[in-house]
């Protein structure tokens, strides 16, 4: 009983006490690619946890229904058989909600984009032309803009009003960044993280990665764009595209805190490689420390 409850003392605090801390932490501006693993174990071990939560309080009860029993009062102890039957079937139960309905609200929410996605992609057939030999495509559309929508293939939009404002060499800046999210399966992070908000909202950890891995994944594209070109130059294209959303659930350049990015890109974002091993250690930490805990309650009986 004792690890059994060490062990949702531990789900509790990565639920809570941690994604908070995480949310206000400054480093994550340095480290984002680190950043989104930590959140990404975090939500893995929370959900994996509770799974695990659920089947062993199952197991436990059955285990030691005699002591149970013994605990309890005459009347609890005549019905004390239904008891432990509805216990275990309730740790059971809990487990399976918990994996049903982010199964349920994720698989929704990834049909639905997946629909806009295509029906995006078939306007862009018939209105967009190719940009020479670079590869996005150009859209008819006064408001500077560029965005990626993340079909198969990946499409790099920009829109003929942020042509025309972008300097000369920045163009290239600008398809860096919306590749990097193709890449990066930024897509289905940003998903994950939305059906999980909308699926389990009362809790601090997956409300709070909506918005950090939003602004996070943006970071990294930054990155990943400012080691293709000069800091500066992604920091000028920045500078001239409006946060307007153009498309169904695409990733657009400027759409997120343009402002603390520009000033982030004027000093010099941390290493590729630096930020790999980050992000490496980070997941397989938190997501094995979850396993490992999991696996001593077991192996102790609880």
């Amino acid at each position: 009983m004792i690890r059994l409850a060490l062990l949702a003392g531990y789900l509790v605090l990565c639920a809570t006490w941690v994604p908070l801390v995480l949310s206000r932490a400054t480093w994550v501006s340095r480290l984002p690619r680190a950043a989104m693993a930590l959140w990404a174990g975090l939500v893995v071990a929370v959900s994996a946890g509770a799974v695990a939560f659920g089947v062993l309080t199952a197991r436990h009860v059955r285990w030691h229904a005699a002591d149970f029993v013994w605990c309890c009062t005459r009347l609890l102890d005549a019905l004390a058989g239904h008891l432990v039957v509805i216990l275990c079937v309730a740790g059971a139960l809990s487990a399976a909600v918990v994996v049903l309905r982010g199964v349920i609200v994720g698989t929704g929410t990834l049909w639905r984009l997946r629909r806009g996605w295509r029906d995006h992609v078939d306007a862009l057939d018939l209105l967009a032309r190719p940009l020479g030999d670079l590869p996005a495509v150009i859209l008819e559309h006064t408001a500077p803009a560029a965005y990626c929508v993340p079909t198969k293939g990946g499409r790099v939009v920009l829109t003929s009003g942020a042509l025309r404002r972008l300097p000369p060499g920045t163009v290239t800046a600008v398809i860096a960044h919306e590749q990097a999210h193709l890449r990066g399966r930024h897509h289905l992070m940003a998903a994950l993280a939305a059906s999980l908000a909308r699926a389990f909202p009362h809790v601090p950890l997956f409300r709070l990665a909506r918005p950090a891995m939003a602004r996070l994944i943006e970071l990294a594209a930054d990155d990943h764009a400012s080691r293709r070109c000069r800091s500066e130059t992604v920091a000028t294209a920045l500078s001239v595209l409006v946060a307007m959303p153009l498309g169904v659930g695409a990733l657009q350049a400027g759409a997120e805190g343009a402002s603390e990015r520009i000033r982030r890109l004027r000093r010099a974002p941390a290493s590729g490689g630096r930020q790999a091993v980050a992000a490496m250690g980070g997941f397989l930490s938190t997501v094995a420390s979850s396993a490992l805990i999991a696996t001593w309650a077991w192996v102790g009986g609880c």
